[in-house]
């Protein structure tokens, strides 16, 4: 083989390396995903507001009585990829400090949605005295209390994401997160910033286990 050949070649095999090396990395690129990011934006708690209280009895019998309200922020970071949300399964729980207990409060359900890319999206919702009446009781209590401490609460999210990379989507893939706060007595955050909700630490694992369980 004549040196001029065996550089032909040398270069041929270089060319195809560099080139194999260039697909794969734009494939995994195109493929790769970054999960939402999920952010409690807001949330009210008319018990718990001393400055327009409520009265319990009414609170409690009333059909159409808020528990609490909330809104979601939802982020998808991906820049050429749109996120297919099943449904957003959200929990909330109010934590007894002294026990070191959470006690449920109620479930509310996001119906399924589409989100484009590098989109943000808001999502409300609310839970009703009558919807959870033991949780609903519970707080309601604890808005009778004089303290002016800050309330401790946990929200938990579960749901099941799909990408979409130019003309197909991708398996479901899970997201379970959450977050504790804190509400003072006007009833919301006592920290203005969102709260950005993470992957749920084991202790609380349970109540989103079940909660992923009774959704999928």
């Amino acid at each position: 083989m004549s040196d001029g050949t065996a550089d032909t070649c040398c270069r041929c095999c270089s060319s195809f390396i560099l080139t194999s090396g260039l697909t794969a990395l734009f494939l995994w690129l195109s493929l790769r995903t970054s999960t939402p990011k999920l952010f409690l934006q807001n949330i009210s708690i008319p018990s718990l507001n001393r400055s327009h209280p409520i009265p319990p009895a009414a609170t409690a019998n009333s059909s159409s009585a808020a528990l609490l309200s909330f809104d979601l922020r939802l982020e998808n970071p991906n820049k050429d990829k749109g996120v297919y949300y099943d449904a957003v399964k959200v929990a909330f729980y109010s934590i007894d400090g002294g026990n070191n207990k959470s006690i449920p409060l109620g479930n509310f359900t996001i119906p399924p949605f589409y989100q484009g890319h590098q989109k943000k999206a808001t999502k409300s919702g609310s839970l009703n005295a009558t919807a959870a009446a033991t949780g609903a009781a519970a707080i309601l209590r604890r808005g009778n209390d004089s303290s002016s401490t800050p309330r401790s609460f946990r929200v938990d999210i579960a749901t099941r994401v799909r990408y979409k990379i130019i003309f197909f989507k991708t398996k479901r893939h899970r997201i379970a997160v959450g977050a504790d706060f804190q509400v003072n007595d006007q009833g919301t955050k006592v920290n203005s910033r969102d709260v950005r909700l993470k992957t749920t630490p084991l202790c609380w694992g349970i109540g989103a286990l079940v909660l992923s369980v009774l959704v999928f």
